[in-house]
């Protein structure tokens, strides 16, 4: 197995609660999930590259869907007391934050504000569509997000597809965790924070449609991701993999004898070839497969803290982008030029 160093630099800092990234490539993109917030980080800069998603009110622009406004495009506060003139500063006596309060001016001044999510855990960025993918509690919503003087916004109306309408779910709290795309357009299965069941959802229906598919043994924070060239969705924790065929429904147990009793598993991510990469410790694993992973590659001596748990890469496979979630920072890494 061949051997490579690898060279990281910061490009992201000081996001708040950061969790999950994914990569626009086409446009030199990246969005990360902070904190009820989504952030696009333009790659092209090297300082001031950050920018949190806004919204626009579209009741303001002449444009009607409650249902949006309520949810995706944040929490509505047609009830709050506003001043007549929208560029009086004087605000009603609330225990709110400087942030909020600027929300409100600026949503009463300009028609716009951040875009806030309820309780988000990931995302999923789909590049032949342009739409991010988000899951917030008990909500799965597709967005897209354009550029507008400068400033990134969710456009027009979002889809959300509300779990507590579908009576396959009968638990209080439905929490979606992770999802991934399948070789069907419109075809998605997802997980839940705390279920080994996975479940299918067909957006390319009239009405959306979930269903129940198969169970595997991963009970805790399922993450997926699919591998197109083989039609295969790996399921994975820190500690245990599985390999479920979306081709006949097979689910096989992953052995990778190089991760040791003490490394666990920090991400896992593929390229357009169909190379698989996992990340453990400080160290990236390049492996191909078939049935079983085979490493061919190691990138080591990443300098980034270990605390690093999301990875992307891009197409070519030629670079990492990696999230701290303990310094809400984000790193790119290259392999050294020998």
């Amino acid at each position: 197995m061949a051997s490579s160093l690898v060279h990281c630099e910061l490009i992201a800092s000081e996001l708040n609660t950061l969790t999950t990234i994914q990569l626009d490539e086409e446009h030199q993109v990246l969005f990360a999930l902070t904190n009820y917030f989504l952030t696009r980080i333009d790659l092209t800069k090297t300082s001031d590259n950050s920018q949190i998603i806004c919204q626009h009110n579209r009741k303001a622009q002449g444009e009607d869907n409650e249902n949006d406004d309520y949810y995706s495009q944040g929490e509505s506060d047609d009830e709050m007391p506003r001043e007549s003139d929208p560029f009086e500063d004087s605000e009603p006596s609330t225990d709110d934050d400087e942030e909020t309060i600027a929300d409100r001016r600026n949503w009463r001044r300009y028609a716009w504000r951040t875009y806030k999510l309820d309780n988000p855990c990931s995302i999923l960025f789909l590049p032949e569509e342009n739409r991010l993918v988000v899951l917030n509690e008990g909500v799965i919503t597709f967005m897209t997000i354009d550029m507008e003087n400068g400033r990134p916004f969710a456009k027009g109306p979002s889809m959300n597809i509300f779990c507590f309408d579908y009576e396959i779910f009968t638990q209080n709290s439905i929490q979606p965790w992770s999802i991934a795309p399948t070789a069907t357009v419109g075809l998605f299965v997802f997980s839940l924070l705390d279920s080994t069941q996975l479940y299918s959802l067909d957006i390319s229906k009239e009405s959306p449609v979930i269903k129940q598919m198969i169970r595997t043994s991963v009970a805790y924070c399922p993450n997926l991701l699919f591998h197109s060239q083989s039609n295969t969705l790996f399921v994975y924790d820190s500690t245990q993999l599985f390999a479920v065929s979306l081709t006949d429904g097979t689910v096989a147990t992953v052995d990778f004898p190089k991760l040791a009793k003490e490394h666990t598993i920090s991400a896992i991510t593929t390229d357009k070839i169909g190379y698989v990469y996992i990340l453990t410790e400080l160290t990236i694993f390049k492996c191909t497969w078939t049935s079983q992973l085979h490493p061919v590659e190691r990138l080591e001596k990443i300098d980034v803290p270990p605390t690093c748990a999301y990875m992307v890469v891009t197409k070519a496979g030629t670079d990492f982008y990696l999230s701290d979630t303990n310094a809400g920072s984000i790193y790119r890494c290259r392999k050294v030029s020998a």
